[in-house]
């Protein structure tokens, strides 16, 4: 009888949902069904995994700055990204809470209000596009969508396969390439090898020109003068850039002296979010492909 006994408190321990993630191990009895996710990139794996949260926080720069996969018109807004409300959350009754470790200090308040999944995709010195795929695959075992997951890895690996034959065809592979956002006439971010973006450009077959050290989103503050290291590379900008600092920087003396100014070697794209999770690499990616093979922009090449 003991052991019978035994065998069924057992039984009923191993039952449920068990996931490992960023701040521990997480246990539920079911796979959750009301979920309020604090990031958008794990706002776009678990649309792609086929489920709308109630919830995400900064519901309006989700749909200015990611907007694909799309959000429901049911879904609300929480707050801030920086600093969600506690409130309207606990309000939901949500029986999931989804974040990153870039709120780990809140992290115990949301455990109070429900269980929380922590995944941190973008860390120094990490591969963002391998957690990406691995926290997908998590929150599919989560959800009972693991097959799903998958499948939606398979389909982005197929994707950038035949982007970078696209490539190829265009005689564009190992093409160097500047991955820049203008700030204003003078300021940039420049995408390194543990961007998103950069992974993006990487599995399609192509190299990131920038080598030097980037923070935990994987670029690096720098100037226009930075841009001038590599006298083959193509400088590739991400949209918007507002013309009337692009037309004060064309203006200044330095320009006309950067190598990929004087050939001719500047395209656009975008606008895109530069921070996302597995289904946005396929897409950056063939979003520089195109761009790339299109070639230069007119209004960019030098008159001499």
């Amino acid at each position: 009888m003991r052991a019978l006994c035994l065998l069924v408190f057992c039984s009923q321990l191993s039952a449920g949902i068990v996931v490992e993630h960023d701040s521990g191990t997480l246990r539920l009895d079911s796979p959750p069904k009301r979920i309020v996710v604090l990031n958008w990139w794990l706002a776009e794996h678990l649309l792609a995994l086929g489920v709308t949260p109630v919830a995400v926080a900064d519901r309006e720069g989700y749909d200015e700055w990611v907007g694909e996969p799309a959000l429901p018109e049911s879904v609300k807004s929480v707050g801030n990204r920086q600093s969600p409300n506690l409130a309207a959350i606990r309000s939901l009754e949500p029986d999931l809470i989804l974040t990153s470790g870039h709120l780990s200090a809140a992290v115990p308040a949301f455990k109070k209000i429900a269980p929380t999944l922590v995944q941190t995709t973008y860390e120094a010195d990490s591969n963002p596009w391998d957690k990406a795929r691995e926290h997908l695959i998590t929150l599919g075992k989560m959800l009972g969508r693991e097959e799903r997951a998958h499948a939606l890895i398979q389909q982005a690996e197929t994707d950038l396969a035949q982007t970078r034959q696209r490539l190829v065809a265009a005689g564009l592979l190992g093409q160097p390439v500047f991955l820049v956002r203008f700030l204003d006439d003078r300021r940039v971010r420049i995408h390194g090898n543990n961007s998103m973006l950069s992974q993006a450009l990487q599995l399609a077959g192509m190299e990131n020109a920038w080598s030097k050290p980037t923070n935990l989103w994987g670029f690096t503050p720098g100037t226009v003068a930075d841009l001038g290291g590599n006298a083959d590379a193509w400088l590739v900008y991400i949209r918007p850039w507002p013309e009337a600092d692009r037309e004060r920087l064309r203006q200044s003396p330095l320009w006309p002296y950067l190598p990929m100014v004087r050939s001719g070697r500047i395209t656009g794209v975008g606008p895109v979010w530069t921070f996302g999770g597995v289904l946005s690499v396929p897409a950056m990616a063939k979003m520089l492909a195109e761009q790339l093979i299109e070639g230069p922009e007119p209004k960019e090449t030098p008159d001499s």
